[in-house]
């Protein structure tokens, strides 16, 4: 009931072009090197730009006045922006700003969970693609796994009561999908919330190049960065699905929740092709994504279509504006061929989609 509430909530807020959800990017840069993503090469190892506290003070006041309620805290690896991250969780929670806050694991030693824990986080999404050196070959960095299981067990160390939150991201691709059954089993030693299994993502060259908004051309960061597809085949799709339904019949459970959301909305196409069902995006009207500069863009694919900058401009004249209502146009018309490509959309659903789900769960 609190899903379909939510979509409902969103669907209203959406016609209405308002905003309820952030998401900042302190940084670019990150310290993973994963063969599925290229966030990593978006803009090397330069720091020039990024915002100090006394800007980002800024603007999380200017999303605190508008009435922002919720806010993803996220990079590259917003860990490399230490002198910031602890700050920004520690006003949402005296502001009433529920956090959420992504991460790789690799800078987060004890004394970072302890800060984290004392600022007051509200969920942590730990990525976990696969146990031992397999997950490190596909993070691109040797010691990824033990630096994981080092941030699980220093978090559940430090969190009072039940915060935060402790979320595994897993990305189903064809390194990984015979092993999931793998990582849930390691899980159940720990007390972690939910592990959330979601269906790799990849764009097409064609889609790119065919998606310019104002002159604007996308770059999406969730994709291959090695050169070779990570798609999964017909076969191994089907044999997934099957590992999948076994999970769920089992009798008492995996051992740990699992929330199977994201690859039972996926259709075997979003496995083997990277292609999912265009429809209209709730994310670009009531998802605001502040880059590292201040730059509001109403997608995060879309990092260089500025509607405005939150060091110079006032939210409720930015949100909204008539360059960001001609964004949402085009989305509409279905001219940002990309969208066939994000997995973005299935975490911000609408409510027909949302209703339709549970109502097949039911049956």
């Amino acid at each position: 009931m609190e899903d379909i509430l939510n979509s409902f909530k969103r669907e209203y807020y959406g016609h209405r072009v308002r905003a309820i959800d952030a998401m900042i990017y302190l940084t670019n840069r990150c310290t993973s090197r994963c063969r599925t993503c290229n966030i990593w090469k978006r803009n090397g190892d330069a720091a020039s730009g990024e915002l100090g506290w006394a800007e980002w003070s800024v603007i999380l006041k200017k999303l605190k006045d508008y009435g922002i309620k919720t806010l993803e805290i996220f990079g590259g690896d917003a860990l490399l922006r230490k002198d910031i991250i602890f700050k920004a969780i520690r006003y949402c929670r005296d502001n009433g700003i529920e956090t959420y806050f992504p991460t790789n694991s690799i800078l987060l030693d004890a004394e970072t969970a302890r800060n984290l824990v004392e600022a007051g986080l509200g969920t942590i999404y730990i990525s976990l693609d696969d146990v031992g050196t397999r997950n490190d070959a596909i993070r691109g960095q040797d010691g990824t796994f033990d630096r994981v299981k080092g941030a699980i067990e220093n978090i559940c160390r430090e969190r009072k009561g039940e915060r935060p939150h402790i979320i595994i991201c897993t990305t189903i691709s064809n390194l990984n999908f015979a092993h999931f059954k793998d990582i849930v089993e390691f899980l159940k030693d720990y007390p972690v919330n939910a592990v959330y299994p979601r269906v790799v993502a990849e764009f097409s060259p064609e889609n790119i190049a065919r998606s310019a908004v104002g002159g604007v051309l996308p770059e999406p960061y969730f994709t291959t960065s090695d050169g070779e597809s990570h798609l999964l085949s017909p076969e191994q799709t089907r044999e997934f699905r099957e590992t999948v339904k076994e999970m769920k019949a089992e009798k008492n459970g995996p051992g740990v929740y699992v929330n199977y959301w994201a690859v039972d909305m996926a259709k075997d196409e979003a496995f083997t092709r990277g292609v999912h069902e265009f429809k209209r995006c709730l994310i670009c009207s009531t998802f605001i994504t502040v880059d590292p500069f201040g730059n509001v863009v109403p997608c995060p694919m879309y990092n260089r279509y500025a509607i405005g900058n939150l060091l110079k401009d006032d939210l409720e004249s930015v949100w909204g504006n008539m360059k960001h209502r001609a964004f949402i146009r085009e989305q509409k018309k279905k001219t940002t061929k990309v969208c066939e490509n994000c997995i973005m959309r299935v975490y911000y659903p609408t409510l027909g989609e949302t209703c339709s789900y549970y109502l097949k769960k039911g049956l």
